[in-house]
């Protein structure tokens, strides 16, 4: 399409982009990027072009298009952008036009109700402009919802009638085109003929573009469909070259069903192509071109209809453009890659003898065996990729709370651990620490918590290194940080000890609770703390609680929890672990052992698709919601995190279970009985 039979096009699709913008949550702009675009977000905006195209085809091509007219082609897009959000919901689809989808940044829910706000915006549009255009529009949307329920019932179903496909093709997909052009030539005030002429222009030209869309899904790559190519195949719904390909293939019958592997996916789409099914779909799509363009015979001038016929025709002529590359998921780290660059080399060994001093020196470690168990031996290693330019001293802060936190969690963890009693105790003992290490702390007293060398205060070698790990990470960090890091810590320690008990009841919680409890006892915003040491500042409040950070740390710990319970599976079995969810799904559902790893191990690989798309994605979105500025603060971190997340990922090396060389490990009774002897001597009272 040239501009120069429609001269006003681009300006008036500017004020169709303008409208589109204002779709959202009114008073969340931090919910802004769930409904507003990306640039360059929302395709060729074919729906509304067609709108205008109709509307200059009967009310004139020399001028832009009147309020009413560039309204309705907004409320079309509304109302199909609504579509697609759900149509990925439906088919969990992870791209859309070659970018993450909504559904895989935010999450299905959220992608369903912004779905359903797209929806209500695009009709109040229409139900201002009349209650034709609402009507209209409303059956219009009946119609296309029953085509997808009918699809969504047929899937997998070989026994489908091509009649039955061009139902619903007509249904999904034609009739918004339909509509579309309708809107824009009832806004030009001309008659039904008119309108009636133009709505079936639309109708053959959604027929024609969805049997094309359907032969590119066997024909193109990924690259340039922006999607997964060869998909329908494989999710069951089998189009109109592969309903003529069932017809004479046999082996095409046998082969497709539920589960198919990308082989047979691959088998299938070549028969498919290879019995010339697909150039007779290509001849329905001729059909359905020469019947839109025949519809046009005698509306407007010859110079707007010719130009008009001509964008149908570029529509389908046209590849799709590729967009963005497909986002590709990196395989995470493995555990034995080295470090990031920063701390490295004999930096690194330095910060990890101090580190193995430190061990023997509170006495958390007694032989310098047990300062050698894998899970503390490369805790340098692990600062390394929490903070690849931190200098030695501040690897070796961070190192030393990292620790602390490993021994805590070993505490309560430990599967020699049996009274739920000495787990309340131990917990209650560990929470009076966390708070005299605040009141102290205040007052400059820290040193009365735990003393140098051999001589340890009350609590032993844990309330020692507590202390000293303390000082060293609160001499770094402001008064807001660590009043809330400290409560963080403590209810770390509830969530843990919960997780304790469950253990030694034998509790499996459901598939609903497990992932709540998981998370809390992972402790989520301990994490967040740490990194905001090595962020070097405090993340802003509404960058913290904003509900995109807050999905991809959750999404993130779940994932790495996930991976951790195929990882130490065998272990859990044994000591009866109660959030693995290998174990909670064999519990709730009955699935073989085998079946749930398989499940699992699918989750984890979603994760990271979904976390890769999420901070693929994060620029443009925050470049949307910002107005299109790429600035600030919540660029800084977002880069920050894209940089070192493929080092924060190999931090899965060493697990609790792990032993050193020799066969042995930490001696945590030891370290427990330390603690709860001062506790049976002043527990109660304080």
């Amino acid at each position: 399409m040239t501009t120069q039979s429609f001269p006003a096009v681009e300006s008036d699709l500017g004020r169709v982009r303008e409208i589109l913008g204002l779709a959202g949550v009114p008073g969340r702009p931090d919910l802004a990027t769930l409904t507003r675009q990306p640039p360059g977000g929302h395709g060729r905006l074919i729906r509304p072009t067609l709108a205008l195209l109709s509307y200059y085809l009967l009310a004139g091509a020399d001028r832009a298009a009147g309020v009413r007219a560039v309204r309705a082609a907004a409320a079309v897009e509304l109302l199909h952008m609504a579509s697609l959000y759900h149509d990925d919901v439906i088919d969990d689809a992870r791209q859309r036009r070659g970018r993450p989808s909504v559904n895989s940044v935010w999450g299905a829910r959220m992608a369903v109700l912004a779905g359903d706000l797209l929806v209500v915006n695009g009709s109040r549009i229409l139900a201002e402009l009349g209650e034709r255009e609402a009507l209209v529009a409303a059956e219009a949307g009946e119609r296309a919802c029953a085509g997808v329920i009918a699809e969504t019932a047929d899937r997998f179903l070989l026994s489908r009638t091509e009649e039955a496909y061009l139902e619903v093709t007509g249904a999904k997909t034609a009739e918004l085109l339909s509509l579309a052009c309708r809107l824009g030539a009832m806004q030009a005030g001309r008659g039904p003929e008119e309108e009636d002429a133009l709505a079936r222009f639309g109708w053959h030209l959604g027929m024609a573009y969805q049997v094309r869309d359907d032969i590119l899904d066997l024909t193109a790559t990924a690259g340039s469909l922006g999607k997964p190519a060869n998909s329908d195949i494989v999710e069951g719904v089998y189009t109109l070259p592969v309903i003529r390909a069932l017809a004479r293939e046999p082996a095409l019958a046998r082969l497709l069903r539920r589960g198919l592997t990308a082989a047979e996916a691959e088998t299938a789409r070549r028969l498919v192509l290879s019995c010339g099914a697909v150039d007779e779909a290509r001849q329905v799509v001729d059909v359905h071109m020469e019947a839109a363009l025949g519809r046009l015979e005698g509306l407007g001038d010859p110079r707007s209809r010719d130009a008009l016929a001509g964008y149908a025709l570029s529509i389908m002529n046209t590849d799709r453009p590729a967009g963005p590359a497909l986002v590709t998921v990196p395989a995470p780290s493995p555990a034995s890659s080295p470090a990031p660059a920063g701390v490295a080399g004999q930096l690194r060994e330095r910060v990890q003898e101090r580190l193995d001093a430190w061990l023997l020196q509170t006495g958390l470690a007694a032989t310098p065996d047990e300062a050698r168990h894998p899970r503390w031996s490369g805790m340098a290693s692990a600062a390394a990729r929490l903070w690849p330019d931190a200098d030695a001293g501040q690897a070796e802060t961070l190192g030393r709370w990292m620790l602390v936190c490993y021994v805590l969690d070993d505490l309560l963890e430990d599967p020699e651990l049996t009274d739920p009693g000495e787990v309340v105790r131990l917990r209650h003992r560990l929470t009076v620490l966390i708070r005299e290490l605040g009141e102290l702390g205040e007052l400059g007293q820290l040193g009365e918590l735990g003393q140098h060398g051999d001589a340890r205060g009350a609590g032993g070698a844990v309330a020692t290194a507590l202390a000293q790990a303390w000082a060293g990470i609160r001499a770094t960090q402001p008064p807001s940080w660590r009043a809330r890091a400290l409560d963080h810590l403590a209810e770390w320690l509830e969530a843990c000890e919960r997780e304790a008990c469950h253990r030694l009841s034998g509790f499996v919680p459901s598939l609903r609770d497990q992932l709540p409890l998981r998370l809390r006892s992972a402790g989520p915003d301990l994490a967040l703390d740490l990194f905001e040491v090595t962020y070097g500042r405090q993340i802003d409040p509404a960058v913290r609680d904003d509900p995109l950070f807050r999905r991809a740390l959750d999404l993130g710990l779940a994932t790495a929890l996930t991976e951790n319970d195929l990882r130490t599976l065998e272990q859990d079995e044994a000591i009866g672990a109660p959030y693995n969810l290998v174990r909670v799904l064999r519990h709730e559902t009955g699935r073989t052992r085998q079946e749930a790893i398989d499940e699992v191990t699918r989750q984890v690989e979603d994760g990271h698709a979904q976390l890769d798309a999420m901070l693929a994605s994060a620029p443009a979105f925050l470049r949307a919601a910002a107005g299109g500025t790429a600035s600030g603060p919540d660029f800084g971190l977002m880069h920050l995190i894209q940089e070192r997340l493929p080092g924060w990922r190999g931090l899965h090396g060493t697990d609790r279970y792990s032993r050193t060389a020799t066969g042995g490990g930490p001696d945590l009774a030891r370290l427990r009985r330390e603690l709860l002897l001062e506790y049976a001597k002043t527990g109660a009272a304080r």
